[in-house]
């Protein structure tokens, strides 16, 4: 008889790590979302997603080479709005020509970023994707008509081809860039359950090639969502995304993962720095309040002067 009731996973210390001269960016599904904020409240030099969140590693790809280079646009409209195939809709512009130059200038910004970057973390979400009948991938449907689409599900050797192209151009630019990959625990329920784990299984699939490919680092968040916290106690009402709670725990496991003792004690601090700054005071201009934000003032004072690196956000004036 025992008393552990469920089996933890212990993951080993990666040769990977993180600093606060470390310079991030995280593309991918939600999750990389999920693991790029928290790295932005612990203080770090990260952009998350700037591109909008992305599922498929095609997508992925399609992204990296367009930000190195490949400037193709494949419009969609919406109404009066409009938008490209291979972005998420949050990226959009009232005129193809405005479009297309917000979505050049989002590019030379990041291709910058990718140069200067210490880590890329990506983050696959499906290997079920759709086309357009010119076999254009799409990484947003848009809201377009369903006809206009067909369903595909990719192999895991076109994913690897496809990703390890990706990378191979980043690391022309960037030689000592280091590549974390990780599955998103977030189940695609639409898919149905069989189809949603079959996609999951391709992706996992995936980053082992990856890893043996390209001496790249893989991080269980899938693992840790689906065979740690077994529990739908652990997801969101909608039974598929982690729960607040979730998130917390994976986020610990990716710090005892990739963090210093001392990194992991100043990420600590910049959190609590940043929940601190984002209370809202029911009395902003009572005593306690007034407490309050010299506490935070003389906190991102000590913060700093011990990490001068750090990303705090600045106290509102």
């Amino acid at each position: 008889m025992t008393d552990k009731f469920f089996i933890d996973l212990n993951i080993s210390p990666e040769n990977i790590s993180f600093n606060y001269q470390s310079s991030i960016v995280t593309l991918g599904s939600c999750f990389s979302d999920e693991i790029g904020n928290k790295l932005t409240l612990s203080g770090f030099d990260v952009q998350v997603n700037p591109f909008g969140t992305l599922f498929h590693p095609f997508s992925i790809a399609n992204v990296i080479h367009f930000t190195l280079g490949d400037r193709n646009f494949n419009s969609a409209k919406k109404d009066d709005v409009f938008l490209d195939y291979s972005f998420s809709g949050k990226l959009y512009a009232m005129s193809e020509e405005e479009l297309r130059t917000r979505l050049s200038t989002m590019g030379d910004v990041l291709k910058n970023q990718l140069k200067q970057a210490t880590h890329l973390i990506l983050t696959f979400g499906t290997s079920i994707g759709y086309e357009l009948p010119n076999q254009l991938f799409v990484a947003n449907c848009h809201q377009q008509p369903a006809s206009n689409f067909v369903k595909i599900i990719s192999s895991i050797e076109e994913m690897r081809q496809q990703v390890t192209s990706a990378i191979d151009r980043i690391k022309i630019v960037n030689p000592n860039l280091q590549v974390i990959v990780t599955v998103s625990p977030v189940r695609h329920l639409k898919e149905g359950l069989v189809n949603n784990n079959r996609s999951k299984a391709r992706l996992i699939q995936l980053c082992e090639c990856l890893e043996n490919d390209k001496a790249i680092t893989y991080f269980p968040a899938y693992e840790i969502f689906m065979d740690v916290l077994r529990d739908y106690r652990f997801s969101k009402i909608d039974k598929s995304h982690p729960s607040e709670e979730a998130v917390e725990y994976i986020w610990d496991k990716f710090k005892k993962t990739y963090f210093t003792e001392e990194v992991s004690a100043i990420s600590t601090q910049a959190e609590a720095y940043h929940r601190l700054l984002n209370h809202e005071f029911m009395y902003p201009e009572s005593k306690e309040a007034t407490l309050v934000i010299q506490k935070i003032t003389v906190d991102r004072e000590n913060l700093l002067s011990r990490t001068p690196n750090l990303r705090l956000k600045n106290l509102p004036l």
